[in-house]
């Protein structure tokens, strides 16, 4: 952890950040996939809807405030 670096890039943090919120879009949609594949009754359609992908989309948004955490505390 550097603290004493006062010159920090914005790219930097918008790079962290736009990482962080597709990272935890392909977590969240890989778990949901397998929660569907696991409860999955054959005689039915896929249990994956437009729920499930707000979901996703509304859990991404932490990829924001993440990337703030990491771009402060320098953690790359």
């Amino acid at each position: 952890m550097r603290l004493d670096n006062s010159k920090k890039s914005l790219w930097a943090l918008l790079g962290i950040c736009f990482l962080m919120c597709i990272a935890l879009m392909i977590i969240g949609l890989f778990s949901y996939l397998v929660k569907g594949w696991l409860i999955w009754d054959f005689d039915k359609p896929f249990p994956f809807g437009k729920e499930e992908i707000i979901i996703i989309l509304k859990i991404s948004g932490l990829g924001m405030p993440a990337g703030m955490v990491f771009w402060i505390f320098g953690i790359r």
